[in-house]
């Protein structure tokens, strides 16, 4: 089993699945579980139309482009930094 850390929740956001949790008589991390699950196990299928996969790597292309010239030269540790806001 995997771990997720979910950070910077809004505290409404929070208190609201406390209180679903609570009503369900659960955890607040069962209940997040059963949200996610019932969430992602809907009847839409991934598709696997080559159209929309080719439009997808189009434009993931496209941000893998634009990254690449905004930290041309630079090393992964300055990447990061500028990415946290180090500087």
């Amino acid at each position: 089993m995997a771990t997720l850390t979910i950070r910077n929740l809004d505290p409404v956001v929070k208190q609201k699945l406390r209180l679903q949790a609570a009503s369900h008589q659960s955890s607040m991390e069962a209940e997040a579980r059963a949200i996610l699950s019932a969430s992602l196990t809907d009847s839409t299928p991934i598709s696997t139309d080559a159209n929309f996969i080719a439009k997808k790597r189009e434009r993931i292309n496209c941000l893998v482009g634009i990254w690449k010239q905004r930290y041309a030269g630079k090393s992964t540790d300055e990447i990061v930094e500028e990415l946290r806001g180090d500087n």
